[in-house]
């Protein structure tokens, strides 16, 4: 069986390593860019390791990552992010952030007794008895909660930390996924880990293992611009070529797989999905020649919706001797995106806010910096986790493709949800070779 995979990102990647371990396939992974690893790109500049998106794993022992390192024998080092220097920041003061029962009894965020609610309710998400796994949203649970404003407030700065989303966005998280994603992330004896030396070392090892099953190729700078079906097969026109496959995977944002079947007979099954929005975030990184200053590993700014994380604190390997390098992300509302001019306006406040969170905690870093890159519209995952979005199922009633990639459905968030539903995809379509 000949099979096409479009799209060289994370689920593209997972997708071809597992079918190159299948005897009975062949096929060539499709790139429109000239790297690997989508929105997990990472480069060098000045000696310091910059990565389009974050390389944090959340819960990685309950990861679908760690699931790989097994079955596709990767090897990879990760730290996990000193949990004691994990830093909130409300009004003017800061405290520790309540990521375990040490912290949570330290943390001003919460007064004694909200301290004790909130430690209930992790206790239930845990034994996965919350009764939030019921509600349409976390809106609809906090509005009937009966709980307190500041508890209220720190399950959606929770949500924002982990889904990359503004507040507003929180509120419209499904209470089943909120449930799923905290009952792993709680039951995790490592909740934030960084892969050491970034993503390349996970996209690089994928990258061998396809090349080194002599019936796949990888087409780089190869964008697929046209399908179609003839004779039981189905055509791929790239610039380069026209050539015949028994299956297409598609591991691309769901615009752009709309984009792309659009005039085919398969359009109308994607109406469903092609009004979904992203999540989009600002993302300002430093690097700087010399550490300015260590006070955390990590300082969430809850009045703005942003942080800073103190990448190299956790990751060494991604800078030279001596510098630092520090990662901001601010989460984006959609609100602003009427005109123009009101969001330009909306970004360069962020940008300002931003750049005062730096001034605030690491005071001279203006004056240190050797590397900065700021992309003020990021997209961290094709299709948001929220009420009106629909993710894509690996398969389509009706339609013969396999769909893979952070917008489809999966286990997890972000990266994850990229690994587990291209590890499904390739799973799935292993058993329909097994049958024919």
């Amino acid at each position: 069986m000949k099979v096409a995979i479009i799209g060289g990102g994370l689920a593209g990647l997972t997708a071809a390593a597992y079918l190159s371990e299948q005897p009975n396939t062949e096929g060539v992974l499709f790139e429109r860019s000239p790297q690997l690893g989508g929105r997990a790109f990472t480069y060098e500049k000045a000696g310091f390791t910059l990565n389009y998106g974050a390389h944090a794993i959340y819960g990685l022992d309950r990861h679908t990552l760690s699931v790989m390192e097994r079955e596709l024998h990767l090897r990879f080092g990760s730290k996990q992010v000193d949990k004691r220097k994990v830093m909130y920041e409300k009004g003017e003061h800061l405290t520790p952030a309540p990521l375990d029962f040490r912290n949570l009894v330290k943390t001003d965020i919460l007064s004694g007794m909200q301290k004790i609610r909130f430690v209930g309710e992790i206790t239930a998400i845990i034994a996965n008895i919350h009764q939030i796994k019921h509600y349409a949203t976390l809106g609809d649970y906090l509005a009937e909660s009966g709980a307190a404003e500041d508890v209220k407030e720190l399950w959606e700065h929770l949500v924002c930390s982990n889904f990359f989303i503004t507040p507003e966005d929180a509120r419209r998280v499904p209470g089943s996924v909120i449930s799923e994603y905290y009952h792993n992330l709680f039951l995790s004896s490592r909740p934030v880990n960084y892969v050491l030396g970034s993503w390349a070392v996970i996209t690089d090892q994928l990258r061998d293992k396809i090349q080194l099953a002599e019936r796949w190729s990888i087409a780089m700078q190869e964008g697929v611009d046209g399908i179609q079906y003839d004779h039981g097969k189905y055509v791929l026109k790239t610039k380069a070529r026209e050539e015949a496959f028994d299956r297409v995977v598609f591991a691309m944002p769901v615009q752009q797989v709309v984009k792309l079947l659009r005039g085919t007979p398969w359009e109308p099954f994607l109406e469903p999905y092609e009004h979904n929005s992203a999540t989009e975030v600002m993302v300002y990184d430093v690097g700087l020649s010399h550490v300015v200053a260590r006070p955390f590993s990590y300082i969430s700014d809850m009045n703005h919706k942003m942080f800073i994380s103190d990448v190299s604190a956790t990751d060494h390997t991604l800078v030279p001797e001596g510098g630092q390098l520090l990662q901001g992300i601010a989460y984006l509302s959609d609100e602003n995106a009427s005109g123009q001019g009101d969001r330009k306006a909306y970004l360069e406040e962020r940008t300002q806010q931003m750049e005062a969170l730096f001034d605030r905690h690491y005071p001279g870093w203006r004056d240190a910096v050797a590397v900065k890159r700021v992309s003020k519209k990021a997209m961290v995952q094709s299709v948001k986790n929220v009420a009106g979005n629909k993710l894509l199922p690996i398969r389509i009633e009706n339609m013969p493709f396999y769909f893979c990639g952070d917008g489809c459905e999966g286990k997890g968030e972000l990266a994850e949800r990229a690994f587990s539903s291209g590890r499904l995809a390739a799973e799935l379509l292993a058993k329909e070779l097994a049958r024919v």
